[in-house]
């Protein structure tokens, strides 16, 4: 890294005028917030979100990027999934894309046994078909049948 670019970095980290610049310039609308995170329109790409991770510990952005990155190939899973798009280096940044609100009547009446957190606004619309969009929470990496489709109790 150039003196240069390493001076751009400390005034971003530090906070200040060049944060809340940088901030600014990268959300929109706040979408919603959850236990760990706040999720905001992406205001550089409108296909996308953008979530921040507020509790320490938590690590959804980078499980929801490790689960995305093992089934992205796989049809039978990724068509469940959101897609993510980037991750910043240390995971408190994550850009996925936006699903549309979706409606009790067109939530899944089955879905794979491997999610766990049915939440119905943890799902939406991506190209007319319902996904997840909040996978922080799951049994992906737990064997057994990964694939298997399984009653979803909604709440």
């Amino acid at each position: 890294m150039s003196e240069e670019a390493d001076k751009l970095f400390r005034l971003i980290r530090d906070g200040g005028t060049m944060a809340t610049d940088l901030y600014s310039l990268c959300t929109g609308k706040e979408l919603g917030q959850g236990c760990s995170r706040l999720v905001f329109d992406f205001a550089l790409d409108q296909t996308c979100v953008i979530k921040f991770e507020t509790a320490g510990g938590s690590f959804d952005n980078v499980v929801e990027w490790d689960v995305w990155n093992a089934y992205r190939f796989d049809k039978r899973m990724s068509k469940w999934l959101a897609p993510c798009v980037s991750i910043s280096p240390c995971g408190s940044i994550l850009i996925q894309k936006k699903t549309t609100p979706i409606y009790k009547d067109r939530l899944p009446k089955k879905i794979p046994r491997v999610f766990t957190d049915l939440k119905e606004t943890n799902w939406g619309l991506l190209d007319g078909r319902p996904v997840c969009h909040d996978y922080g929470n799951h049994r992906i990496f737990n064997g057994g049948d990964l694939y298997r489709l399984v009653n979803a109790d909604w709440w």
